[in-house]
């Protein structure tokens, strides 16, 4: 379904509904990378076809890696962890996870290679991560910290490394996804670490791809030089997606079934269940079957999301709807993601009349009392405008612009959404006047 330049959402009462939610893009490009790696054929089964996911496609088809699609399945013929990239300059567009995965595995072409992206993402700092890589090796420079980023390529030496985790853990599994194609054995270990679970995932993934990975402590992993092997493999939901459309169940009183919440998942965002549950929702799980259903009247809640950032913005636009005051810690990871996520909900919460105080790692809200008109900008961020979507299904007269933003990670959500009840009119873009 495409979307206009902005929406207007109409409560419509209680969204209700069963579905499947899509395919993770956290396991889509990690498996991606590692069938990009490896030696051989690798099949992933049902991967995300999002923005992001192809980003991450054309990045390692620059790098010499065609994915070849079949259907619902992609076809990579891995390139044994020494890449022949065909041209000089790779494009992230405005993922983050294919800048910092990318600048890592062009350390391992054999020509120079610059790994760049659009505007807003050259904003995101990089310095961390280009930083640990040479300190295996790696002939590699940023741009003051931030990208492009440069790598003259020949590969990695290995060694020990620790690696800044303070701003992003995707730094930690960037290093960790090239370490096994390193000349001799690494050891990495994270410093300022908080969210775990990222990492976790990232490793479990690399296990299967037949790399040797030793837990040596919290934070620590020592990896032993030797490179992957070709898997068939399936990508399971997309755990971040799903949060989306349980709050659309939780703030409007409504009821939705995901059909295919792998029980197993090692997505942080799978936690975000419980978190509901301490707002009053009922959350029932039986297999790969999660049912959420809002309760009347939402309750507000003092949570550290330090292991699930990403979901400030699920969080925030529920504490606006519950009656009394909510505090959301852990987070300022958040501000560096595709906007400073933290500054932005304040700002736009207090469109619809909610007090907000921004903390540095998070967000103290008093809701209870939101109410319309508004008019909501998502700053080109995915998240925020699903998020956004939960608060307009339950407050009067609220328009989102650019909700066609949610293609990064979740093109079909409009459609999802309509599906369980959500009702919106296109609406001009901000600051055209309606003829």
């Amino acid at each position: 379904m495409t979307v206009g330049a902005a929406v207007h959402i109409i409560p419509a009462g209680p969204l209700s509904g069963t579905l499947a939610a899509p395919a993770s893009k956290s396991v889509t490009n990690r498996l991606l990378v590692l069938a990009a790696l490896a030696t051989g054929e690798s099949v992933l089964r049902g991967p995300l076809d999002s923005d992001d996911a192809q980003a991450m496609r054309g990045l390692v088809a620059t790098l010499g890696v065609p994915v070849r699609s079949e259907g619902d399945r992609w076809r990579v013929t891995g390139a044994g962890g020494s890449f022949h990239p065909d041209a000089a300059h790779a494009d992230a567009r405005l993922s983050g996870t294919t800048m910092r995965f990318g600048a890592a595995l062009a350390t391992l072409a054999d020509r120079p290679l610059t790994v760049t992206g659009q505007p807003p993402l050259l904003r995101r700092p990089i310095g961390p991560l280009t930083g640990a890589l040479r300190s295996l090796g790696a002939d590699v420079a940023d741009t003051g910290g931030f990208p492009p980023v440069r790598c003259a390529g020949g590969g990695l030496a290995g060694g020990r490394v620790d690696v800044d985790a303070h701003a992003s853990s995707q730094y930690v599994s960037a290093v960790l996804l090239v370490a096994p194609c390193a000349a001799a054995d690494t050891s990495v270990r994270a410093v300022g670490l908080s969210a775990p679970a990222y990492v976790d995932l990232t490793v479990a993934a690399m296990a299967d791809f037949g790399a040797e990975v030793e837990r040596r402590g919290a934070g620590h992993w020592a990896v032993r030089s030797g490179g992957y092997a070709a898997r068939t493999r399936a990508v399971e939901y997309d755990a971040s997606a799903a949060c989306h459309l349980y709050s659309l169940a939780a703030a409007t009183g409504g009821s939705v079934t995901v059909t295919n919440a792998s029980p197993t998942s090692l997505q942080p965002d799978a936690a975000f269940p419980a978190v509901l549950a301490r707002m009053g929702v009922v959350v029932e799980a039986a297999g790969a079957q999660v049912t959420v259903t809002g309760p009347d009247a939402l309750r507000p809640v003092d949570v550290d999301l330090a292991g699930m950032p990403d979901q400030v913005t699920s969080l925030a636009v529920l504490a606006a709807l519950a009656d009394g005051r909510s505090r959301i810690r852990g987070v300022a990871v958040a501000r560096g993601h595709e906007t400073d996520r933290i500054a932005a909900l304040a700002r736009e919460l207090r469109k619809v009349g909610v007090g907000v105080e921004e903390r540095p790692d998070g967000l103290v809200i008093d809701g209870g009392g939101a109410r319309g008109p508004a008019r909501l900008a998502t700053y080109d961020d995915h998240r925020l405008a699903m998020a956004f979507a939960a608060l307009g299904a339950a407050v009067a007269d609220v328009a989102i612009d650019d909700p066609g933003c949610v293609a990064k990670t979740y093109p079909r959500f409009w459609d999802d959404a309509r599906a369980l009840g959500l009702v919106w009119e296109d609406a001009p873009a901000a600051g055209t006047v309606p003829s």
